[in-house]
């Protein structure tokens, strides 16, 4: 922008112009005072020495009041400053004189003492009296006499003078005028001007200059202030938007990414170890849709505030998305990352208090630890998250270090995901039988495992592409699928009279996500209504982990089941942490025993105490018990000993086709003699071998 010259400023043309009209007006009212002074000048001179009179009226009382005859001079030598005065006279109340001050009368031509008659006051002399201060007492007297001819003298000087001091005074005037226009308004206005232009390189914006201008740049300058600031917020609330999460206040994703590129350039050339920990709450998902969205925000809120707490000065958190969480610590031992990755893990499964919930989240965390041979930040984010995918394979509330060969796992965890579409909507899942049989080795039910008859791996079980069904929550179609088929097929057994006369139940697995959903109990409905049976003989198989994340909401939906007559079991019982304390507000008909209590049962003591206990509190709770994972004679000794009634496992049968599952039915008979374990047997055959 050009700079602006002065001559043509705003203050430069108003001087210009008020000088015109000040010379113009100042010509007209000097001749108009000539007229009217020669008139007036007894009376103004009268006023003006009375006004000095009342001028010098206070410091005089003063004076007078303290016997201050310093004051007095003072006073005395003020007044003498006026040629006409020749004499100045201040006594105190006795008479005493505390200043007197004289000067000589000198001589003047006849013409200016003729006017100094028409001009000298009717009374020469002024004189008042002197009063103590804030009172009318009288403490002296001031008095001081005027000269005529001094006053004639001024006045013809004044008069012939008039017109060229009244030209002189208006110079003056518009010199002043031009330099009042350019402090006032030119250059304030420079100044807002080169205001303006610096806000583009301040980092802090500082205070307009004319901010305390009580007028339009004054305004002006505080507009294009709000205007500035409000700009500054809108950048702001972009870089909050672009760089920090909303919900949390943590860093974001592309944040995390930023610092990390940042922080692996630095480690690069400084030779430091650093870590990135990516953690994923566990279950999250089950809460947020069971609970609401309201209580998911709430949790995800608090786990936010307790990482905020515990992070030290150089770490970095972030929320890279939902349940998803990243640590980043520029700094750390390779050897304490452990450590670090135990206390998160202890950090986030405490219980949390929302809105009246008591809730329980464990995480589960991915490690990558850099530099790298050419591993850029979006390497390392994706090798901690390779790492995550494995820890949450493993069982979840753990923490896993990358290694290479994981990536190749997390390969064919996208292919199964992939595959997982092509074989819902190409057929590709089946269902197959496992037989239950009581202690006559009668078929007492059945429970629907899934399998996937894959095109090029074969027919895989559910352990290989559950879990990642669940992951990805492809369960709830699968899980609908399962239900859907089962219940079929159970009323075709039934259409076809096949069920052999023990039969009591067809037990479904639900997944925890699945039961958390609103439509779960109108789906199990409408599918007995459209399969044209009762829940009499279906059972529903549930985690004790899902009881465990809500409680409230799994009592009420298992209430509404029990109207229509279906069963619950609880599927590995005893692995969880509260299932006792919960049992008895649960409408469960049976305690399935996990196959961690049962595998060597007749080995382990303790597995035996275990298995004992959940025996007789089922019984005195008036609920089934069976026994999974039954793999030898062994075992099923044991637990005939113990009292269990129903088991299920290879020991009778693996889970069938509907072929093979009919064949069973008609036998209805497994002829497996339980065998008493004998230790010291065992040893004398393998002493022999």
């Amino acid at each position: 922008m050009p700079k602006i010259n002065r001559t043509n400023s705003l203050a430069f043309k108003q001087a210009k112009t008020v000088f015109l009209v000040s010379v113009i007006l100042g010509l007209c009212f000097s001749f108009y005072h000539i007229l009217v002074d020669i008139h007036q000048e007894q009376q103004r001179v009268a006023e003006e020495y009375r006004f000095k009179l009342l001028q010098n009226y206070s410091n005089a009382s003063q004076a007078a009041y303290h016997l201050n005859q310093l004051l007095a001079e003072q006073v005395a030598v003020s007044l003498m400053t006026d040629p006409a005065i020749y004499q100045v006279k201040i006594a105190d109340d006795f008479g005493d004189v505390l200043s007197e001050r004289t000067k000589d009368l000198s001589q003047h031509n006849k013409f200016i003492q003729a006017l100094s008659k028409f001009l000298t006051p009717t009374t020469p002399v002024y004189s008042t009296d002197l009063h103590q201060p804030n009172s009318n007492i009288v403490v002296g007297k001031l008095t001081f006499s005027v000269d005529g001819s001094n006053i004639a003298e001024e006045f013809i000087s004044k008069t012939s003078q008039i017109i060229l001091f009244d030209l002189l005074r208006n110079v003056i005037l518009t010199s002043i005028l031009l330099v009042f226009f350019y402090y006032k308004l030119s250059k304030p206005l420079m100044t807002l001007i080169n205001w303006v232009r610096s806000l583009q390189n301040e980092k802090n914006v500082p205070p307009p200059p004319t901010r305390d201008l009580h007028n339009e740049l004054g305004q002006l300058a505080e507009t294009f202030h709000s205007l500035w600031k409000a700009r500054e917020s809108a950048e702001a609330k972009l870089n909050q938007l672009a760089y920090y999460d909303s919900l949390t206040g943590l860093a974001n994703r592309s944040l995390l990414l930023q610092t990390l590129g940042q922080t692996i350039e630095n480690a690069n050339k400084t030779r430091a170890t650093g870590a990135l920990f990516y953690l994923d709450l566990d279950r999250f998902k089950t809460i947020n849709d069971s609970l609401g969205h309201d209580i998911g925000d709430n949790l995800i809120k608090a786990i936010s505030m307790r990482m905020k707490a515990w992070l030290k000065n150089d770490y970095i958190a972030s929320r890279v998305g939902g349940d998803e969480f990243a640590i980043l610590i520029p700094y750390l031992p390779l050897n304490k990352a452990d450590d670090v990755a135990k206390q998160l893990l202890a950090l986030i499964s405490n219980p949390y208090s929302i809105d009246d919930h008591q809730l329980y989240c464990t995480v589960s965390i991915g490690i990558s630890v850099f530099p790298s041979v050419g591993g850029t930040s979006i390497d390392v984010l994706r090798q901690a998250d390779t790492a995550l995918y494995r820890a949450k394979a493993t069982g979840r509330n753990n923490y896993m270090f990358y290694e290479p060969e994981m990536q190749a796992q997390v390969e064919s965890f996208l292919e199964i995901e992939k595959g997982l579409h092509e074989a819902i909507s190409h057929e590709q899942l089946e269902l197959y039988y496992q037989p239950q049989v009581d202690a006559k080795q009668q078929i007492i039910g059945v429970e629907a495992l899934i399998r996937w008859n894959h095109p090029e791996k074969g027919v895989l079980p559910p352990g290989v592409f559950m879990p990642i069904a669940e992951e990805t929550g492809q369960i709830l179609q699968i899980g609908d699928w399962i239900i859907e088929k089962a219940c079929y097929q159970y009323a075709q057994w039934k259409k076809e009279g096949v069920l052999p006369a023990t039969f009591e139940r067809l037990a479904i697995n639900i997944s925890p996500l699945q039961f958390s959903q609103e439509s779960f109990v109108e789906h199990i409905t409408h599918t007995l209504t459209q399969s044209g049976i009762t829940g009499e003989h279906i059972e529903l198989e549930i985690t004790e982990s899902l009881l465990l994340e809500n409680v409230e909401g799994a009592v009420q939906k298992m209430a509404q089941l029990k109207e229509h007559r279906l069963k619950i079991s609880i599927d590995d019982f005893g692995t969880g942490y509260s299932s006792l304390r919960y049992l008895k507000h649960l409408a469960v008909d049976v305690l399935k025993i996990d196959r961690s209590f049962v595998t060597q049962l007749h080995l382990d003591e303790s597995d035996q105490a275990i298995v004992d206990t959940i025996i007789m509190t089922a019984r005195r709770l008036n609920l089934e018990v069976i026994a999974e994972g039954v793999e030898n004679a062994y075992e099923f000794q044991a637990l005939l000993e113990l009292g269990c009634g129903q088991f299920q496992g290879y020991l009778f049968d693996k889970p069938l086709e509907v072929a093979d599952l009919m064949q069973s039915f008609a036998k209805n008979q497994y002829d497996i003699k339980p065998e008493k374990y004998d230790a010291s047997k065992v040893s004398q055959i393998r002493s022999q071998l």
